[in-house]
């Protein structure tokens, strides 16, 4: 494995910025590359930004690790074995490990989407100390993947069954649909829908009044946006922007994590990287990163991409901004 730090000369860059439209220009410099932060890795996930400690961890799901990365310490393991169990026996239907991760900076701790347990858990920063955060109501999830937390602390989740070995098929499967869910921090958990096929990446709109949910369906690549009303859906959810046409020989990959930028702008992960979507549902151009691409979050100055990819973690400046 090959780790670079920010402001290294030697800098490798892979991919190239799509203009697909003039807005884009808002957005990003149509000129720059994204920079290869690290490679080597197997299948990075779940990128979030500590602002505490100015560091960016993501799970590398195969390898059972949380990953830590900052310019001036580059890249080192933060938690191995990286899902609760640790090294107790792990079900051998269950892939072991962790997915989306998020940073509360309100309570120093990273919110984890834990494939052990097949459910979240926290994890204090300072201590170390991990804490339940769900109650499955005796039938397990199947395997929490992807999360965000309202202003109001409402946490929204997928739960698509990549977690475990052999997916729907598998005999440790205990409900029969791949659900998206929301919580209120309490314990429980109450459905948003169970519509979609492979409900993966999920965000919300700036003002709070979307959800947005990505299928990792190879026969219906999309999003679909929910409408929430005080912190529920209100509908089945619309198909807000299909990927079909997207995918290609060089374009590897299915939809699957996003993050919104301050103006609503969603930048998605697609087939081959990562698309710029406006609050319209118009596609704007693609961050190319020729590899399928898992996820994305702001970090830094708020200005800073960072994408995990297949076997990488990439770094853009852009022209936008993190809300907040």
């Amino acid at each position: 494995m090959s780790a670079g730090r920010s402001g290294e000369t030697a800098e490798r860059h892979i991919g190239a910025i799509e203009r697909w439209h003039p807005r884009l220009d808002r957005y990003l410099d149509a000129s720059r590359r994204p920079i290869v932060l690290a490679d080597g890795l197997i299948w990075p996930e779940g990128p979030t930004w500590d602002s505490k400690r100015n560091c960016l961890y993501f799970s590398d799901i195969p390898a059972n690790r949380i990953y830590q990365w900052s310019s001036a310490g580059g890249l080192t393991v933060r938690r191995a074995p990286a899902g609760s169990l640790g090294e107790a026996a792990v079900d051998p239907e269950v892939m072991p490990g962790t997915n989306g991760l998020l940073y509360l900076p309100e309570e120093d701790a990273l919110l984890i989407c834990d494939q052990d347990s097949r459910s979240l858990r926290k994890l204090s920063l300072a201590s170390g100390a991990l804490s339940e955060v769900l109650d499955s109501g005796g039938t397990p999830f199947n395997s929490p993947n992807d999360l965000v937390v309202s202003r109001g602390g409402v946490i929204y989740f997928t739960d698509p069954p990549y977690g475990l070995r052999k997916g729907n098929r598998s005999a440790a499967r205990r409900r029969a649909f791949n659900g998206v869910y929301q919580s209120d921090g309490s314990g429980g958990a109450r459905l948003v829908s169970r519509a979609m096929s492979y409900p993966n990446g999920i965000a919300l709109s700036v003002d709070e009044r979307y959800l947005y949910v990505s299928q990792s369906d190879e026969q219906a690549p999309l999003i679909r946006r929910f409408r929430l009303e005080d912190g529920r859906a209100v509908d089945d959810g619309e198909v807000w922007y299909d990927m079909a046409a997207h995918r290609s020989a060089d374009s590897p990959g299915l939809p699957d994590g996003m993050t919104v930028a301050h103006d609503g702008t969603v930048f998605a992960t697609a087939p081959g990287g990562v698309i710029v979507i406006s609050p319209d549902g118009s596609a704007l151009g693609r961050i190319f990163t020729g590899r399928a691409t898992a996820n994305c979050c702001f970090g830094e100055d708020g200005r800073t991409l960072f994408v995990t990819a297949d076997k990488c973690l990439l770094q853009l400046r852009t022209l936008t901004r993190a809300p907040g």
